[in-house]
């Protein structure tokens, strides 16, 4: 986790510097799609600052107020950012539309491009970083900034594009023609981020309505049980899911066949443990120990997504 802050402070001061960089240049140049550019990292940079307040907030401990942890806050803010994200997009886009209808706009694209190239390296090199480390770390959260750095690496090349495209216009006389390519750029942004913030903001969704956790999280935790149902021969188990960001939470019914003393059902129930925190780090388990399963239909935790095995 205190790396996941780490990032994410050196993150934002990169995400800022390019957010003004970006927004002089398309001033200077009167270009929207740079502008669009420029104000896509100066919002990334200030999300990216409550990036590292949220990873704070979730590696407190339950306590009064939230008595099953911090967890939910993780997807809720990302679809705050999301939601965020797309209103953006829908005004600038707007806006572009409106630019197109009374004839475009010109640019001066020889001074915005020695930033989109600069901008093009360097989102380039941070998102390689940030999707090996999200994936290192299991984090949700860089895996988040991860994606909107690419997408910021896609809004500058075809930036890049839409200058040289508007440089060869202008050289075969179609300079008129030129001046529509910088909005038509604008409102392709708008369309082409569109799928992956959809993306981002339905699995968000999904987190805070309790849904399965991902597959090799399931897949984990049902290897965990069945080793020990072997080990030490239940009769059966039952394994209710979901997932919260990164934390998977569950509640696990095994049915013994024999009585066990409360201390050898301890010991047994924390070893299991153990080995579950260990395949999967943010975990947050339950195992419940039975002899006579008859009950357990009716204690079926209505707050878990998916039965993973039987």
């Amino acid at each position: 986790m205190r790396k996941e802050i780490i990032y994410i402070r050196a993150v934002t001061l990169i995400c800022f510097a390019f957010g003004v960089l970006g927004i002089a240049a398309a001033l200077i140049s009167g270009s929207s799609s740079m502008f669009f550019d420029g104000m896509y990292s100066m919002v990334q940079s200030v999300f990216i600052l409550l990036s590292g307040f949220i990873v704070r907030l979730i590696g407190r401990k339950d306590d009064e107020y939230y008595q099953f942890g911090y967890a939910a806050f993780e997807p809720f803010y990302i679809i705050i950012r999301t939601l965020v994200l797309l209103t953006m997009n829908s005004i600038l886009a707007s806006e572009a539309v409106e630019s197109l209808f009374h004839g475009g706009r010109r640019v001066e694209a020889s001074i915005g491009l020695a930033f989109t190239i600069l901008s093009i390296v360097g989102c380039t090199g941070v998102y390689f970083f940030l999707k090996r480390e999200a994936k290192k770390l299991n984090s949700p959260l860089l895996k988040a900034e991860s994606r909107s750095w690419l997408n910021d690496i896609l809004i500058s090349v075809a930036v890049l594009v839409s200058f040289a495209v508007m440089a060869v216009f202008d050289r075969i006389g179609l300079s008129e023609e030129a001046m529509m390519i910088d909005p038509i750029i604008t409102v392709a942004f708008a369309i082409s981020l569109l799928p992956p913030l959809l993306k981002q903001m339905i699995t968000s969704v999904k987190d805070l309505l309790d849904a399965a956790p991902p597959k090799d999280a399931q897949e984990r935790l049902g290897t965990v049980m069945e080793k020990y149902s072997s080990i030490y021969g239940f009769s059966d188990y039952e394994i209710y899911s979901s997932n919260r960001g990164r934390t998977v939470l569950s509640t696990i019914h095994v049915i013994l066949s024999e009585d066990l003393p409360v201390s050898r059902l301890d010991s047994m129930r924390k070893t299991m443990l153990k080995e579950i925190v260990e395949t999967w780090p943010w975990s947050d388990t339950d195992i419940v120990f039975t002899i006579d399963p008859s009950w357990m239909k009716y204690a079926v935790p209505s707050a878990y997504g998916t039965e993973l095995s039987v």
